[in-house]
């Protein structure tokens, strides 16, 4: 399917008075978390309509959002504490971008500002508020900001939620493209979208966009859904399998 789809759209005759036009999928759109996973690699091949020397391709792959808190340290006599909290709502989960060449050399920093692409842009759009008893007023500048905002993309970036990869988007001929975007192990479930997008002249001119879904599968799925389904059930039964093994453990070793 995937590739009657990129062959019929790379065959059609493009014209200059059509407009450009993307189509992609991915070679897999469930990807299953068993005990064993160890990451897995994604390909997202495309074909673009009426593709140009002056066009470059950006393909972003991003996961489920979360609320952050993120907090400074600071010594206070003699201690570390942590201290103006920060937070941070509807971060992605896992965004990793893909493109032709560096954004900076083609891209108008605007557009990439309004269609949030790459980690600083993501990061400076989402919402902030200071916490509840928090010394951080609402209204700080964004340079104020900025330590948070490299914090939380340091503490991504090392977990391998974040990334960017400036040649990661190869184009083949006849305007198919190829993207390979890599899950980590700690990649969380949800549900995912791939965004590409078709820049020309420095301007989004087109753009489309998959789906993907991450799933716990196996007794991990079991597991998964008993935790968030019923939390405290989960929760005392943890506690009374944990009594349990150190009962057995204290008899077995306390014999004579």
């Amino acid at each position: 399917m995937l590739t009657a789809l990129l062959c019929a759209l790379s065959l059609q005759s493009a014209t200059l008075d059509e407009p450009p036009m993307i189509m992609a999928a991915l070679t897999q759109e469930t990807v299953e978390i068993r005990s064993d996973f160890a990451g897995a690699e994604l390909v997202l091949f495309g074909a673009t309509r009426g593709l140009t020397l002056r066009d470059e391709i950006i393909v972003v792959l991003r996961g489920p959002e979360e609320n952050l808190r993120v907090m400074q340290k600071a010594r206070s006599f003699g201690v570390w504490l942590n201290r103006d909290p920060i937070a941070f709502e509807d971060v992605p989960g896992f965004y990793a971008i893909a493109a032709t060449r560096p954004l900076d050399e083609f891209a108008d920093p605007a557009e990439l500002i309004e269609n949030e692409l790459g980690i600083a842009p993501v990061l400076a759009a989402r919402q902030s508020e200071p916490l509840e008893g928090g010394a951080v007023d609402a209204a700080l500048a964004s340079a104020a900001l900025a330590p948070y905002r490299e914090a939380i993309a340091r503490a991504m970036s090392r977990d391998g939620l974040f990334s960017a990869n400036e040649r990661g988007v190869e184009v083949l001929d006849g305007g198919i493209f190829r993207a390979r975007l890599m899950l980590p192990p700690l990649t969380p479930v949800g549900d995912y979208t791939a965004d590409v997008y078709l820049f020309r002249d420095g301007h989004r001119v087109a753009s489309r966009s998959v789906s993907l879904r991450v799933e716990k599968a196996g007794i991990e799925r079991v597991l998964y859904g008993f935790a968030h389904g019923a939390p405290l059930i989960y929760g005392l039964f943890c506690v009374a399998l944990a009594m349990l093994a150190g009962y057995v453990a204290s008899a077995i070793f306390n014999r004579d």
